[in-house]
């Protein structure tokens, strides 16, 4: 039994903050780097493929894979209590008369 057998599997073609995650990242590296990369991964209780997609985000825009998804959902919210503010709360037919806004 692997450590990653305690993670959930996702399907691919998961949407991330700037589209669907669909293109792999494949590398080789020595065995002394593949232990402590393992290691590395575990003492941040992750798995090598998150540590990778960090990594690759963090390089090439500045901030995590994690902090970039942090990021898009404070926008989102920002943007719907922005709209509340511009056209009042609003309810849908799902919410049985109960407010938002």
């Amino acid at each position: 039994m692997s450590q990653n057998d305690d993670l959930p599997a996702f399907a691919r073609g998961i949407a991330g903050p700037l589209g669907k995650l669909e293109h792999d990242l494949k590398t080789k590296v020595d065995e002394h780097t593949h232990r402590l990369f393992l290691q590395h991964c575990a003492m941040r209780g992750s798995d090598p493929s998150t540590v990778l997609r960090d990594c690759a985000y963090a390089l090439v825009h500045g901030k995590t894979y994690g902090q970039m998804v942090v990021d898009k959902l404070k926008h989102d919210a920002e943007r719907t209590e922005a709209m509340v503010k511009l056209i009042g709360s609003f309810q849908g037919p799902e919410s049985n008369g109960v407010r938002h806004g």
